[in-house]
């Protein structure tokens, strides 16, 4: 046998086990929404452009992870917890600590600014949840501060409250 003849059978078997590898990962982006969709889709395309540095590199794997995988388990592996994520974050670099800081303030103001429009309001969180077009357990969780709102969400809430979206988050 040639060193060719030895070389296809090896490559096909890499990339049918590179496609192995990679089938969880479509399949979880089958399953998001059209939002999430996008924005993993961008994300991935920043990784292959190879322009991100390392820091840059490790936030997209990160959110890629939390889009894909959300909260899938507390080992620190695809999903890692909000809270958990920041919690290593300020031990492992200290730099880190003001942001998170910020973030917690940012964060808490945008919940008690929800709630207080949703109360001048009326509105449930059903109610609200329906007119923007996400789960209520979703406005849960923003009012709980136990997961953090993409922008487009923010922008839907806005719209949805009749308010500026610098109104809910600065």
């Amino acid at each position: 046998m040639t060193t060719t003849q030895m070389t296809v059978p090896r490559a096909q078997e890499f990339q049918a086990q590179s496609f192995k590898l990679a089938s969880p990962l479509v399949l979880a982006l089958m399953e998001c929404d059209n939002e999430l969709r996008s924005v993993a889709l961008e994300l991935f395309e920043q990784l292959a452009s190879g322009e991100l540095d390392k820091h840059e590199e490790q936030s997209s794997c990160a959110l890629l992870s939390e889009i894909l995988f959300p909260n899938a388990d507390a080992s620190g592996l695809p999903g890692l917890d909000l809270v958990e994520a920041e919690e290593i974050a300020v031990v492992q670099d200290a730099e880190a600590r003001p942001i998170v800081a910020e973030m917690d303030r940012q964060e808490r103001t945008f919940a008690e600014r929800l709630r207080t429009l949703m109360a001048a309001k009326g509105l449930t969180q059903s109610e609200l949840a329906e007119k923007v077009g996400i789960g209520q357990p979703a406005i849960s969780m923003m009012l709980n501060r136990t997961c953090r709102p993409q922008k487009n969400t923010v922008l839907k809430l806005a719209t949805a409250l009749g308010v500026a979206p610098a109104d809910l988050w600065e």
